[in-house]
């Protein structure tokens, strides 16, 4: 008998996202709200202009969406000054990446990534039964040295999420600039910026100016996480016209869907919701490491809205007690880290009862 399911295919070790609310309300009874630190998800919620704007669409609920996305790609286009025709529009820029590969990917092709990058782009190197080659970090970050030193004639994509997912930490203007200079030109560069909006450092990369250079750069970028809209699913890339085209060919019809583009387009206007969510964001980090520096604890400073620690022993276990407490965090296994465990920066209430709950069973 024939085989039918292609062996890439069942390699692959699928995503596994946090639980939503739902499910953990429903697997976890212990009588107390539930305190969930595990998906980077905007602990103010989404931007009371978007609920405004997806509230007063709903009996539209009937239409199909825009394929195009032109309202949307419009208004983002106005914020970043660009033109419409450098954006493609998605179902979250997971789905972005997944049809990066499925556009550019041939057979013989070689796709770079680091060692604990976002685990989509690993992902989508397996479907489409790709090379895939992993760069180790240096001192947490990119080792942007190493990954030059492992491109070949083979390699189509470099992937670089910046700042890193799970990681948090940031390579800087000074590092991008000298990396493009040294990067092949046939070699496609792809930054995954999810976390940018985030980021206080000085020296974050202005990556937009290569796309109006004309270079082969792909930039993804989310409402999931600032914006507070990660249930709806929107994301965007930013890419050079013919890229552009590749991605709407291969991308799936109605993708996006009408409430997403009309709150993502709101969300976008409310500088209010922004400004809450950056300041609280960077108040609860301040916290967080206050009180990691006093347990001793090793935490990695980030640029995001999370914070990766080294709990030195099974970080699985840590978070099953931790669990316990109704308090969610995610391990890092997948990424090849047993040790570490990744919190998201939640509410003043949210990081207390964290902190709380860590320190009764870290020893």
């Amino acid at each position: 008998m024939k085989k039918l399911i292609r062996d890439s295919v069942l390699k692959i070790e699928h995503y596994q996202p946090g639980l939503p609310l739902e499910v953990l309300k429903k697997e976890i009874d212990l009588g107390r709200e539930i305190c969930k630190l595990a998906s980077n998800e905007n602990p103010l919620g989404p931007s009371p202009l978007a609920i405004d704007a997806v509230k007063r669409s709903l009996e539209d609920s009937h239409l199909y969406p825009d394929n195009r996305c032109v309202f949307l790609k419009d208004r983002i286009a106005d914020s970043l000054g660009i033109s419409p025709k450098t954006l493609c529009i998605g179902n979250g820029t997971t789905e972005l990446i997944f049809l990066m590969g499925v556009a550019f990917l041939d057979p013989g092709d070689t796709l770079i990534i680091s060692e604990s990058s976002f685990i989509m782009a690993k992902i989508v190197a397996q479907v489409m039964d790709r090379k895939l080659v992993e760069v180790p970090l240096k001192e947490s970050r990119h080792d942007l040295d190493s990954v030059l030193q492992t491109i070949t004639s083979e390699t189509k994509i470099v992937y670089l999420d910046n700042p890193m997912n799970p990681i948090g930490t940031l390579i800087t203007q000074d590092e991008v600039s000298d990396f493009m200079e040294k990067v092949p030109e046939d070699v496609v560069v792809a930054f995954d910026e999810a976390y940018y909006e985030y980021v206080n450092k000085d020296g974050f990369p202005n990556t937009l100016k290569y796309i109006e250079e004309g270079r082969n750069v792909i930039i993804f970028r989310t409402f999931s996480k600032l914006y507070g809209l990660a249930g709806l699913r929107v994301g965007y890339c930013v890419a050079k016209e013919d890229f552009i085209n590749a991605f709407q060919k291969v991308s799936p019809p109605f993708a996006v869907n009408r409430f997403a583009q009309i709150g993502a387009a709101a969300a976008l206007e409310d500088k209010e919701h922004i400004k809450k969510t950056k300041k609280m964001n960077e108040s609860g980090k301040k916290f967080l490491y206050e009180n990691f520096d006093k347990m001793s604890v090793f935490y990695i400073p980030s640029e995001t809205n999370f914070i990766t620690i080294d709990v030195k022993k099974n970080a699985e276990e840590i978070c099953e007690e931790l669990q316990k407490s109704n308090v969610i965090v995610r391990p890092l296994t997948m990424y090849g880290k047993p040790t570490f465990l990744r919190v998201t920066i939640g509410t003043p209430e949210q990081n207390k009862r964290f902190i709380d709950a860590f320190k009764r069973i870290y020893k």
